[in-house]
């Protein structure tokens, strides 16, 4: 977790992720943390928003604003000053809301449970996955196939991809200049890994579907799939490793082959599928010829 020391007249808003943080001075401006620590020593004139975190207000602290979270603990001495409220940054959220005083602190929490938490990670997941199928679909297909077709290079160019950009993130971490750069990586390594599940997704419903000798719908096949996936991710284990290991490498592999396919002009990927008239370009080309010269001689005519 990384370490930020404030001891000297701070403006701004900033954005914590991941971090323990200690505000000893003056800051003028909000403070927004993501799943870390924030010990409150100084003056914020500015409201504190929190996700997940524990908040330390400490006796000698001013805050000239609301403290405002989500899923978080806080904890607040007696004689520090608070001007605004302290609870969730959304009303609905009060039936988590919990607080009780013990000697000269007053504590707060108001933990979503995690079976809710996890219900909407899955549904927001599943929403971003449909609309990369509604917005992308000729790439989930290319790439659905290049997964069942080149497995070994998918595997293998996903894992050296992988290792470079993991360690990239980790340097960019440790700089204070480069941290922004990391979190772009690791926000473009979350759609790459949402891309690689919808991939995943629409193969793992066409091989259900293709068992029982049914011809169905894309959308059914994906659903089909996704569902089973967020089955799959209820084991603890395979959640994690899915999430920080398996879908990247194979999302990465996966993009990384399609571009070298069309580079190189591979054809793997177009062979005798239903979804021939979506990736064969020659096939589209000679129906538009067919169609065109139909609708010619009917006009000579």
């Amino acid at each position: 977790m990384k370490q930020i020391e404030q001891t000297e007249k701070t403006k701004g808003d900033p954005l914590f992720l991941f971090s323990n943080v200690h505000i000893s001075s003056i800051h003028f401006g909000d403070l927004f943390l993501y799943k870390g620590k924030i010990i409150i020593k100084g003056e914020i004139e500015g409201n504190v928003y929190a996700y997940g975190a524990d908040i330390y207000i400490g006796e000698e602290a001013i805050i000239k604003g609301n403290v405002k979270t989500i899923s978080s603990r806080v904890s607040c001495h007696h004689n520090s000053k608070v001007t605004g409220s302290i609870g969730p940054v959304l009303n609905t959220l009060n039936i988590f809301k919990k607080q009780w005083d013990e000697a000269l602190f007053f504590y707060y929490t108001d933990n979503i449970p995690t079976y809710i938490m996890d219900l909407i990670k899955a549904v927001i997941q599943m929403v971003i996955s449909l609309l990369f199928l509604s917005l992308f679909k000729k790439t989930v297909i290319i790439q659905g196939k290049i997964i069942v077709n080149q497995t070994k290079d998918v595997l293998h160019r996903g894992l050296v991809i992988y290792l470079m950009l993991f360690a990239l993130v980790l340097v960019f971490t440790l700089s204070l200049v480069a941290f922004p750069i990391a979190i772009i990586l690791i926000i473009t390594g979350q759609l790459f890994t949402q891309f690689g599940k919808t991939v995943l997704a629409l193969v793992i419903g066409e091989f259900l579907i293709n068992k029982i000798n049914d011809k169905s719908d894309i959308y059914i096949k994906f659903w089909i799939g996704i569902l089973l996936i967020q089955l799959i991710k209820l084991v603890p284990l395979l959640d994690w490793c899915g999430n920080l290991l398996i879908l990247p490498l194979l999302s990465l592999g996966m993009f990384s082959q399609m571009l070298i396919n069309k580079l190189t002009n591979s054809l793997c990927t177009a062979d005798n599928t239903e979804y021939e008239n979506e990736l064969n370009h020659y096939y589209q080309a000679k129906l538009y010829e067919v169609i065109t010269k139909n609708i010619r001689g009917k006009k000579e005519e």
